[in-house]
């Protein structure tokens, strides 16, 4: 099939455009690190921390667009963001800067790999073209191998000319700490929940209330995970998802049946459901109340699985339900689906077997 050359356009201008929108609670981030810049300097790299859907990739790229503007005398009147007029904002609306790079993976679940990254030293080598300066933005750091890692380190330690690098992860601990220690944090933590749900039902409108809290509970409290978990049609995927257990857990559908409903679904999304799924059990068995669940309208079936689970056997499946999602989101998980889907439908068997 023909490449659509004014659809791929299109993508990357409404792509632009989510990367642009107003997150309200990393405002105060920005405006600390454009002061920041104006005083003792940025670092040259930076790692932006935070859940889901927090709001790095638009961070990241506001911060971009701003160190790249050419506004006259930008530095001279602290500029406290970028202008949107000068050639190097538009340029960057146009998705064609020549002094701003993204590494991120092919497709996700995908590994970055060393070529990527030397594709990153090698623009680094080089003089920024238009700006004063360059950027790089790496997402997510936690798919980068181990070769792909070591070949940015000499990047971190020795910074060419005026360059900036903005790497953001989601789980500290898959960070290598050759990294972390030579990067500056920057953490981003998920909006109040008034805050959170006000952005969400702006961006979403007509969306019911109970709707959008489900999202958001879902996701970790990350709205913008939360609205792409809207948009996508998650919502009845989590339906699913409940339905497919409780005929699992109830005995009343084969385990070739159940694999088969679960196997239509990303694995990935698959195994976050069931890591909430058993968090939501593990505090109903702690006296939590319904609104501090995952899935509030489940809690008297949550109660009688409470009841009946091995608290030891359900500890141990979430351990193992958490380090699969790590290695499956770094690209470093060569699982085959339905294999290991039907060996954690029979772990979740077991954990309700006296």
């Amino acid at each position: 099939m023909a490449i659509d050359e004014a659809e791929l356009a299109e993508q990357g201008r409404f792509a632009r455009k989510v990367l642009l929108q107003d997150i309200p609670w990393n405002t105060e981030i920005f405006n600390d690190l454009v002061e920041r810049y104006y005083g003792a300097g940025l670092p040259h790299a930076s790692l932006l921390l935070g859940n889901e859907g927090t709001g790095k990739r638009p961070l990241a790229y506001r911060l971009a667009k701003f160190l790249l503007c050419k506004s006259p005398n930008k530095k001279q009147t602290k500029l406290s963001s970028f202008c949107d007029n000068c050639h190097s904002c538009q340029l960057m609306d146009a998705g064609s800067h020549p002094d701003y790079f993204v590494c991120d993976q092919e497709a996700k679940g995908k590994q970055i790999k060393i070529d990527l990254v030397r594709k990153v030293n090698d623009f680094l080598a080089k003089t920024p073209q238009i700006s004063a300066c360059q950027v790089v933005q790496i997402y997510p750091v936690e798919a980068m191998n181990l070769n792909a890692s070591n070949a940015l380190l000499k990047t971190l330690e020795e910074p060419s000319g005026e360059s900036y690098l903005f790497l953001m992860a989601e789980r500290l601990g898959s960070v290598l700490p050759t990294i972390r220690s030579r990067t500056q944090r920057i953490n981003l933590h998920p909006p109040a929940i008034e805050l959170a749900l006000s952005w969400l039902s702006g961006q979403m409108p007509g969306t019911a209330a109970d709707d959008l809290t489900q999202a958001l509970r879902q996701c970790g409290g990350g709205p913008l995970k939360a609205q792409a978990w809207l948009r996508n049609g998650l919502l009845a995927q989590d339906s699913a998802y409940i339905n497919l257990m409780q005929t699992w857990l109830g005995g009343s559908q084969p385990l070739q049946d159940v694999s088969r409903g679960l196997s239509k679904y990303e694995l990935l999304d698959t195994i976050n459901w069931w890591a909430s799924f058993s968090l939501d059990i593990m505090k109903v068995g702690m006296g939590a109340e319904a609104h501090q669940l995952s899935h509030p309208h489940q809690l008297e079936w949550f109660q009688q699985l409470a009841a009946t689970v091995s608290r030891l056997k359900l500890l141990t499946l979430q351990h193992k339900l958490q380090e699969i999602a790590g290695r499956l989101a770094a690209g470093q998980g060569n699982y085959n689906p339905s294999l290991l889907i039907e060996s954690m439908l029979l772990d979740w068997q077991q954990s309700f077997s006296s």
